[in-house]
């Protein structure tokens, strides 16, 4: 009897050639994902430090496991400015802290105008059911000054004058520890004082002193920061602490537990996006109104320094400052909440701002408006060449050979600059005939 035949087990579920097809399809898949992570990295950073914060926040607080207080709120802003002093140039920071009047420009949105409009808000919801003290929260925080560090990483980043936004960031802090008081003093009837010295040593430490250091290694060790500049990205280094900083505030807003109605707070948060991405909008709508551009001698890098240094608010000096003037209230927590939120407003939003205020400064559009208000004066040395034209008749004869005055006199014909090179075997000096005719 013959053995029995194997049974048909049909076929197989893979296929052998189907197999590294598919496996292909999954690298694909997961490089698309990666590719996704290392463009949007920061943004999902960002995501991750507040999601981490609202899961421990006793980890990344001020006076927890890491004492946030030296190791973020010094450290991170000491790498920032420390990098800014090896980048940047020290003739740009001179000539950036000699333009008084960009100076003057971007301290009179940031302590002046927002102040006021924070103000005038306030008072419309003061007759709403919103709770007061998160209402005056709102004045606390619009009559802070720039903030310190994200202002001039984003500014840097969005192809800015980054040295602008420094010296403004300093300035900012420094000014604000008498006029943030003062605006207090007046809309809201606190009196109070800043605390001077600690804000004064704080910025020297922070700013100061790692910029100069920065700039003493830029200058004397040269090679060192262009090998170090080959193998770190300062951008994204800068970028990182940014994340730390917001972890940072997050870690203790969460451990502070406030206890707030959602009528109130939700309103607000969605009102201080509002505020920013109007504030920014009003930047760059005054830096670029065309005569205060000229006015001003504003170019898109220095709209960029308006929009970073205009719109921000520090809570470097406005946590201390609630602190000291309502630290016996219970309601403190609710006071610094418009604050926070702002802040963490404008790191987020201003993240997303980056890539397309960079499109805009790398674009041929002249940043001015209304576009047809604004005329660029010619290069100098089309206005040398303008003068000298002007006072000599453009006479030009048959194989002249003068270059200067055949282009001007082709330009004031009418045609085209160049065309009297248009027959290579002249040796550029221009065609007879058309110099006749000109």
């Amino acid at each position: 009897m013959g053995a029995d035949p194997a049974p048909d087990l049909g076929e197989p579920l893979t296929k052998p050639e189907e197999a590294p097809k598919k496996l292909s399809k999954v690298v694909e898949g997961l490089k698309k994902v990666w590719d996704v992570v290392c463009e949007q990295w920061f943004i999902l950073g960002l995501g991750f430090a507040i999601g981490f914060a609202a899961a421990v926040p006793d980890f990344g607080r001020n006076g927890g496991w890491i004492a946030a207080q030296w190791t973020i709120k010094y450290g991170a802003v000491i790498i920032i400015f420390f990098l800014s002093g090896c980048s940047l140039k020290t003739r740009a920071l001179v000539n950036a802290a000699a333009r008084l009047h960009v100076h003057l420009f971007i301290q009179s949105i940031c302590l002046v105008l927002t102040p006021a409009i924070g103000y005038g808000i306030s008072r419309a919801l003061a007759t709403s059911s919103m709770n007061s003290y998160l209402v005056n929260g709102l004045v606390v925080a619009m009559v802070m000054p720039t903030t310190i560090s994200t202002n001039v990483v984003f500014t840097k980043q969005a192809g800015g004058n980054e040295a602008a936004a420094l010296i403004n960031a300093v300035i900012g802090n420094l000014i604000g520890i008498f006029v943030s008081p003062g605006w207090l003093k007046l809309y809201l009837g606190e009196s109070g004082q800043a605390p001077y010295e600690d804000i004064i040593q704080n910025l020297a430490i922070t700013i100061i002193a790692p910029l100069i250091v920065g700039q003493l290694v830029q200058y004397f060790l040269p090679d060192y920061v262009k090998k170090a500049q080959e193998y770190i990205n300062f951008g994204k280094v800068g970028n990182l602490m940014i994340i730390l900083l917001v972890w940072n505030t997050f870690c203790n807003t969460f451990y502070k537990d406030i206890q707030l109605a959602a009528s109130s707070w939700v309103p607000m948060l969605f009102l201080l996006i509002g505020m920013f991405l109007f504030f920014s909008a009003l930047s760059v709508a005054l830096a670029t109104f065309v005569p205060l551009k000229k006015l001003f001698k504003f170019d898109k890098p220095d709209a960029v320094a308006v929009i970073m240094c205009g719109s921000t608010k520090t809570l470097a000096l406005g946590m201390p400052l609630i602190t000291v003037m309502y630290g016996k209230s219970a309601n403190a927590g609710i006071l610094s909440l418009p604050l926070i939120i702002y802040h963490a407003t404008q790191c987020l939003l201003g993240s997303i701002m980056v890539p397309r205020i960079r499109s805009w400064v790398e674009s041929p559009s002249p940043g001015a408006w209304p576009a047809s208000a604004w005329h660029p004066p010619p290069p100098l040395a089309e206005q040398a060449a303008g003068g000298d034209s002007a006072k000599e008749a453009p006479t030009v004869s048959p194989g002249s050979s003068g270059s200067s005055h055949s282009g001007t006199a082709t330009a004031a014909a009418g045609m085209p600059a160049g065309a009297e090179d248009a027959d290579p075997e002249l040796g550029g000096k221009g065609d007879p005939e058309v110099a006749v005719r000109v």
